[in-house]
């Protein structure tokens, strides 16, 4: 009696299960070590380079000899920017500021990369708290994890030690803030990350017109206040970023990115002579497509406000920031793959909807969150596909992102997304014909 045949087959089948998710943990792990770890703790490259050290360390390192290092000055040289001119935010130049007392350069990089290990987990671990209240799915969170860790613009941001993990961080923090009923911190949280690097500027407006009056006033003092110390610690006239900002938007020359998958470029890249030697190589129609391109990116606007204006008194606050970060990577002219660590928050929103007995069960949401994960995170080392093609990496993910698959799993995730929100409203309206009319 203790060994029916009835219940062989069960053991069985939980025994294969429980020993898939072993091993797809040890492979993500592994994965990520490989490519997160081993090959980012040598890395010197990446766009956080042009950035760090900035001319506010400089300034430091002159003005207090105990903290002045040699490595800074030739590390400031190779930017060809001049010993004045700064890049991104000018809260990275704030935060990364400890990092210059290091004895060399490669030591600096190999701490941002540590805080950026522990940002990323802090970030991982609010998400989770965010979308399993109270209740424990190990094999949802387990997905997640895998997902994390296998997610090639992570892995690149991570590499590349790129500022963007800090404004997801700070993005989190705001979330979290709002479900918590704290709108002054998470204000505060929106307008550091805004000021960070620019893009987290769209969760202003969404904070005053969902209502978060407070948080929203919070989040634009942060941003003024911060504005007026720059201006006088660093020069907004001398911010690269906003010079390369306009000279794109005004430019006569069209050279496009396979790394950008911004919307724009993604038009550029489908009417680009493709040469994988080559990771700029100009458009064939530059002026109709940025026309287009432009007109695109302001349906894409227009359609995010009619959203949250519509919906403004709805509380699906982990969907609507979700969908916020894709649209923010979007809408730019330069977004690189990197940024697409923004569309990570979505990816787990839809898991862990999915994962609950009370979502409904739409047929295509599960093929279409398997094939957004896939699209944005390619999931397997680049030396795997080396393998595979006989290409080497660098120009296998080259040819990834120009086939622009980032930008389409993006997309993929934005449906998602649009979808979740429809089916929580039907499950649980939460605006009510009193509320309408008092408005």
């Amino acid at each position: 009696m203790l060994l029916r045949p009835t219940g062989v087959r069960p053991f069985l089948n939980d025994l294969w299960y429980r020993a898939a998710w072993c091993a797809l943990v040890v492979y993500s792990v592994a994965h990520f070590v490989y490519s997160a770890v081993l090959q980012a703790w040598t890395m010197v490259n990446g766009d956080f380079a042009s950035a760090f050290p900035g001319p506010l360390t400089l300034r430091v390192s002159q003005h207090w000899s105990w903290s002045a290092r040699d490595w800074i000055a030739p590390a400031m040289a190779e930017h060809h920017m001049g010993m004045t001119a700064w890049n991104y935010g000018p809260v990275l130049h704030v935060v990364t500021l400890p990092f210059a007392f290091a004895s060399s350069r490669i030591q600096a990089l190999r701490l941002v990369l540590l805080v950026d290990y522990a940002l990323i987990a802090c970030t991982f671990v609010i998400w989770i708290r965010l979308l399993f209240p109270g209740r424990r799915r190990l094999f949802a969170w387990l997905g997640l994890l895998c997902i994390w860790l296998n997610h090639f613009p992570l892995l690149e941001a991570l590499v590349g030690r790129e500022i963007e993990i800090f404004e997801l961080f700070l993005i989190t923090v705001g979330i979290w803030a709002l479900r918590k009923e704290r709108e002054i911190l998470a204000g505060v949280a929106f307008g550091l990350a805004a000021m960070t690097k620019f893009l987290p500027v769209v969760f202003i407006p969404y904070l005053f017109v969902k209502g978060y009056r407070r948080g929203g006033a919070a989040a634009a003092i942060t941003v003024a206040s911060i504005a007026l110390l720059a201006q006088v610690g660093l020069g907004w006239e001398r911010s690269v970023t906003l010079a390369q900002a306009s000279s794109e938007n005004i430019a006569a020359v069209f050279p496009t990115a396979y790394a950008n998958q911004a919307l724009t470029n993604v038009l550029y890249k489908t009417f680009t002579a493709f040469n994988i030697n080559n990771p700029r190589p100009p458009t064939l129609y530059p002026y109709p497509l940025r026309a287009i391109g432009t007109g695109l990116n302001a349906m894409v606007i227009l359609a995010t406000a009619w959203f949250v204006v519509r919906w403004r008194h709805d509380r699906f606050l982990e969907v609507e920031c979700a969908l916020l970060m894709i649209v923010m990577c979007l809408i730019p002219s330069h977004s690189n793959t990197y940024y697409f660590i923004f569309v990570l928050p979505a990816l787990s929103v839809a898991v862990a909807a999915l994962s609950q007995r009370s979502t409904p069960r739409t047929p295509w949401l599960k093929p279409v969150l398997a094939a957004a994960i896939a699209l944005t995170g390619f999931l397997l080392p680049m030396k795997a596909f080396e393998v595979l093609t006989h290409i080497p990496g660098v120009l296998v993910a080259r040819v990834l992102q120009g086939w622009s698959l980032p930008f389409y799993g993006a997309i993929l995730a934005c449906g998602l997304m649009v979808e979740l929100h429809r089916l929580g409203r039907e499950q649980r309206p939460s605006v009510t014909a009193e509320a309408i009319r008092a408005e």
